[in-house]
């Protein structure tokens, strides 16, 4: 690792901007860059909304499968790339599992690593066929009544969900996108991983597509404890000061698309759980503090109006049979060609929601 390089705050977006092929630069979902990270689906039908502001045309491609990801929620991520994130987002000792486990912690008598070990021969020995992820809990309770406790909101005794969550993709298990209620499959040939790979890969990609960021940020991407995070650590980055403050990271490889990236001239519609927003830094992304509390919400959070790499508004749909309205709220007056740019915007995400007639409130 070298000496820091400065950068301001206008090259990160605009190299994130080109680093999340928000230019339609890349034509084939399956080659897309965002992938290497995952792309998050919520609320379910959020991802396609995220492919359809990065492809030219959308497709569909039965390469991707949707599993619990990151922090136990639900992501769209290549098959090829499964094997290897399981090991990654496997609890890399016990620190790693209480991090990653959560809130429901407390609750877990005895190492929550072994409860995530635990957890994951169980549910890999019962969703061997799609089964309902109710059915799947009820199972999983019987099988392990030690680890189970009483749900006021149930009123049963039943495993974490966030437990269910964490021990999910390492047990083979995927998310059938677009059942109500879920309806969880096995992936076909699975073996589960002997144990925890690492980070390093991982936070590789974050820094390749949110960076330049920091070891706190990762760590608070995966839900993963800090030691983790440090242990793996990649050795080949380029220490980076932003707006003069150090302390951030990028590869090595990004550096020269980090110090002159192209114009961020897109004007996109992003789901509320698109990669653009999915950054740990929320402050660097959307300065003003008012602007982040109206995209950032305690419950549905809207999705984001980017123009040349800022987030220039928030929007919200509405479906209502086949009939898409799309509410814009801009954080400040949109010239007419952004407004012209944006309707075209919004007819990308009404086909992408499967909408056959929208309109602009």
């Amino acid at each position: 690792m070298g000496a820091a390089i400065d950068v301001e705050r206008h090259q990160v977006l605009a190299y994130r901007v080109g680093a999340q092929q928000l230019d339609r630069s890349e034509a084939e979902i399956g080659r897309l860059a965002v992938l290497d990270l995952g792309v998050a689906d919520s609320p379910p039908g959020s991802a396609r909304v995220a492919f359809a502001a990065r492809l030219p045309s959308l497709e569909d491609d039965d390469a991707l499968v949707t599993v619990w990801g990151a922090r136990g929620a639900p992501f769209v991520h290549r098959v090829a790339d499964l094997p290897g994130l399981a090991g990654a987002l496997f609890p890399r000792d016990e620190a790693d599992a209480k991090a990653r486990v959560g809130a429901s912690s407390a609750r877990i008598p005895g190492e929550d690593l072994d409860a995530v070990r635990a957890t994951v021969s169980a549910l890999h020995e019962i969703v061997t066929a799609p089964l309902g992820k109710g059915a799947v809990s009820t199972a999983l309770t019987a099988r392990l009544p030690e680890l189970a406790f009483y749900c006021p909101g149930c009123k049963v005794d039943h495993l974490s969900d966030q437990l269910m969550r964490i021990a999910g993709l390492a047990a083979g298990v995927r998310v059938e996108p677009g059942t109500t209620p879920l309806v969880l499959s096995p992936i076909e040939g699975w073996v589960p991983p002997a144990g925890a790979e690492g980070l390093g890969g991982a936070a590789r990609a974050y820094l390749r597509l949110q960076g330049p960021g920091t070891q706190a940020e990762v760590a608070a991407y995966f839900a993963a404890g800090k030691s983790a995070v440090a242990s793996s650590w990649p050795g080949d980055l380029v220490e980076v000061r932003v707006d003069g403050k150090a302390g951030f990271w990028i590869p090595a490889e990004a550096e020269a698309a980090l110090r002159k990236p192209s114009p961020p001239d897109p004007v996109r519609l992003l789901p509320p759980s698109d990669p653009y927003l999915q950054t740990r830094n929320r402050n660097l992304l959307v300065p003003e503090k008012t602007e982040q509390k109206a995209l950032w919400r305690p419950i549905g959070n809207p999705g984001a109006i980017l123009v040349d790499g800022e987030i220039a508004g928030a929007w919200r749909p509405k479906l209502a049979g086949k009939r898409l309205t799309i509410t814009l709220e801009a954080f400040r007056p949109l010239p007419p060609p952004v407004r012209t740019a944006l309707a075209a915007e919004v007819e990308r995400v009404a086909s992408a929601r499967g909408a056959a007639e929208v309109r602009i409130a």
